[in-house]
């Protein structure tokens, strides 16, 4: 009787289904749970990290308040003898909970250190600093509506005594189709560097989704640039051209967010190849304002995976 009892059950067809069916809704189960528990993992990896990235750009953008107090606080950034012109690091709070920003500060342009005479003298330029100048290039020496401008060559940059260089010295260049005679310029003229446009630009004062103009390693992420027209008759025919963002790719530097005729300056049919420089101009009777860039670095104590740091870029100007 026993063995034909086992004989029964073993061959049952209905038994050996459930059991089937009940592994199946164990293995269900089991997948569905741990579903949730990745989903549950991942929802917290991805709220810590929003977490953590809102905590950094706080102090990313406590960096940029802390770098503009202290531009406040300098009379002439062009005189700075490096560039960026500062570079720090603030920590906030303690170990292990310790939070930090490193913040910078782009300069768009320098300074004379050393008077240049009148005359094609191709002694080297003496200024504050070369700092992010391309190793070859062109210059514009001179403040807008206050001095004459004059395109320098150079085809090299060196370090003598107090003095910043640039070597290799061709005076009263053209550049673009617009020429410039070689004149005597005082310390502390300003000294730009210049780039050229990559493509015309109509006469109208119509707003540019993008721009590209040849790469310059010293132009701002953001900020403004002057395309010179002519030299004379004075005042130097010139328009103010301001920017929001910028891409760099291989020779060419795009910007977007483009303004024309901005301070009150007028617009003009440009040929590609158009001397190109940053400048902030104010008034015809006051030398141009100051413009520089900081960058700040936000970084958070939360250890997470990933990069939780945030970067802030603001064009300020003065």
């Amino acid at each position: 009787m026993e063995n034909e009892r086992r004989h029964l059950i073993m061959n049952d067809p209905q038994r050996g289904a459930s059991l089937i069916f009940v592994i199946l809704i164990l293995v269900v189960v089991a997948l569905i749970g741990a579903a949730l528990i990745s989903l549950v993992s991942n929802e917290s990896f991805t709220a810590m990290n929003q977490s953590a990235g809102l905590l950094a750009f706080g102090i990313a953008d406590g960096g940029i308040e802390f770098e503009q107090y202290n531009l406040a606080q300098n009379v002439d950034w062009y005189r700075s003898t490096s560039d960026p012109m500062t570079s720090s690091t603030r920590t906030l709070g303690s170990a292990p909970n310790a939070a930090s920003f490193t913040v910078s500060t782009n300069l768009p342009a320098t300074k004379l250190r050393r008077r240049i005479p009148n005359g094609a003298t191709t002694s080297p330029i003496c200024v504050y600093t070369t700092d992010r100048f391309p190793t070859s290039g062109y210059l514009m020496i001179g403040d807008v509506g206050m001095d004459p401008f004059e395109y320098v060559q150079y085809t090299g940059i060196s370090s003598s005594g107090i003095c910043a260089q640039f070597t290799g010295i061709t005076r009263g260049r053209p550049v673009g189709g617009v020429t410039s005679t070689a004149g005597s310029h005082e310390r502390g003229e300003l000294v730009y560097p210049v780039t050229t446009l990559a493509g015309g630009l109509a006469n109208n004062c119509t707003s540019l989704a993008s721009l590209t103009i040849a790469d310059n390693s010293k132009f701002l992420t953001a900020g403004s640039i002057a395309i010179i027209t002519a030299f004379s008759p004075n005042p130097v025919d010139w328009e103010q051209l301001t920017y929001t963002g910028s891409v760099r790719s291989g020779v060419n530097m795009t910007l977007y967010g483009v303004r024309r005729c901005q301070d009150g300056s007028s617009s003009a049919s440009q040929a590609a190849g158009a001397p190109v420089a940053p400048i902030l101009y104010d008034d015809p009777t006051n030398p141009p304002n100051y413009e520089a860039e900081i960058v700040s670095t936000g970084t958070t104590p939360v250890a997470v995976v990933g990069n939780a740091n945030r970067v802030i870029r603001r064009t300020v100007q003065r």
